[in-house]
């Protein structure tokens, strides 16, 4: 008896650990990008599926620092996901 609520333990500390993992990569995880204004650099932090989003349809690149930035001004609307 005492092996079987061992084992339930474990695996519903797995599954717990599982949901927490996917909620911190999908929703809670960011990254600093910075934008492109005619005044100064200004540093936004967008969450990883947005900048996803942004790489994948030429909204965002990295410049010669290495760092991410946006390819379009502030305020600007961003690039629009092709047809293709």
């Amino acid at each position: 008896m005492q092996s079987k609520t061992i084992k339930i333990v474990v695996v519903s500390f797995f599954i717990f650990l599982g949901v927490v993992l996917f909620f911190y990569g999908a929703f809670l995880h960011s990254t600093e990008v910075t934008a492109q204004t005619a005044d100064s650099p200004v540093t936004v932090i967008k969450s990883e599926p947005a900048l996803v989003k942004d790489a994948s349809v030429g909204g965002v690149a990295r410049d010669k620092s290495g760092k991410i930035k946006q390819t379009y001004e502030k305020g600007e609307k961003p690039p629009e996901t092709c047809s293709t």
